[in-house]
C-alpha cells in the first residue's frame, strides 16, 4: 500500500462510487456488458435476500481467473481486484472502467467514491492470547481489572480526515480453512461524500490512497513491517 512489500497482505482492493439512480442502466445493461464481455465474461446476477429493490442490487462481472471483478447496479459501480500489485496499476484500470461506464450511461455527477483495502495479518497466538502490539501500533486502554489477554476483538472506527472520511475495522478472525492461519482483518474504507464531479475522480482516488497508506503505515509494528520485505 505504500512502498512495495513482498508479502504485502491486502487481499482486495475496491474502487466505488455512488450516483444519484440512473434507470437506464436498468434496461441497457447488456450494452456495458458487450464493452467489457471479453475480460470479464462471467456473471452473477443478484439474489432476492433482503427488502432492497431488485434494481438497487448489483450485477457482478469476473475474470476467468477471479482475481478482478466489476459490479453496478442503477446507482453505485465498482471495480475489484484480488491481486493487488501496485496502486499505479489498480488506479489506471479503475479509472479507466469508470470512466467509460460514466461516459455510456452520461453521468456526470457523483455521491460518494469510496478506496477500500482489506488486509490479512497472519497471527500465532501465545497460550490462547493474540499478542496485538506485535503486528499493529494499537490497543485498548481499560481498567486494571480487565487484563489484556485478548482472545477475539473487533472495533470499528469511523473518522473524518480533511473533506473525507475513513472507517476502520480491526478484528481477529476465526481460522480460514485447512492449513489457513487465523488472521487480524485490516479493513479500510476512506471515502469522500457530496457533489462530485465525474472528471474528478483521479483526485479522489489519489487522496484517498495517500490517506490509507499514511495511516496503514503508521499503524502495523516495525515487527511485522520486517516480515513484509520491502522490495527495492
Amino acid at each position: 500500500m505504500s512502498t512495495k512489500y513482498k508479502n504485502a497482505p491486502v487481499i482486495e482492493a475496491v474502487f466505488e462510487i455512488r450516483f444519484p439512480a440512473e434507470l437506464s442502466i436498468e434496461s441497457r445493461r447488456d450494452e456495458y456488458y458487450e464493452e467489457i464481455r471479453a475480460y470479464y465474461p462471467n456473471i452473477s446476477v443478484p439474489v432476492i435476500d433482503s427488502p432492497e429493490p431488485y434494481p438497487l442490487k448489483a450485477y457482478r462481472f469476473e475474470t476467468d481467473n477471479k482475481t478482478k471483478l466489476i459490479q453496478f447496479s442503477i446507482n453505485k459501480f465498482s471495480f475489484h481486484s484480488k491481486k493487488y500489485e501496485t496502486f499505479k496499476e489498480f488506479s489506471s484500470e479503475a479509472l479507466k472502467y469508470k470512466e467509460s461506464f460514466c461516459k455510456h450511461y452520461k453521468i456526470s455527477s457523483l455521491k460518494r467514491t469510496g478506496l477500500r483495502y482489506i488486509n490479512y495479518i497472519p497471527i500465532e497466538r501465545q497460550d490462547g492470547i493474540v499478542l496485538l502490539a506485535k503486528y499493529l501500533k494499537f490497543g485498548y486502554i481499560l481498567p486494571n481489572a480487565i487484563p489484556n489477554n485478548f482472545e477475539l476483538f473487533h472495533t470499528v472506527l469511523l473518522t473524518r480526515i480533511e473533506a473525507g472520511k475513513l472507517r476502520i475495522l480491526i478484528t481477529s478472525q476465526e481460522a480460514l480453512g485447512a492449513g489457513r492461519k487465523e488472521v487480524i482483518v485490516l479493513d479500510f474504507d476512506f471515502f469522500f461524500e457530496g457533489d462530485i464531479l465525474v472528471d474528478h475522480l483521479q483526485d479522489y482516488l489519489q487522496r484517498s490512497h495517500l490517506h490509507t497508506k499514511k495511516i496503514f503505515e503508521s499503524l502495523i509494528s516495525d515487527e511485522y513491517r520486517g516480515t513484509l520485505k520491502e522490495v527495492n
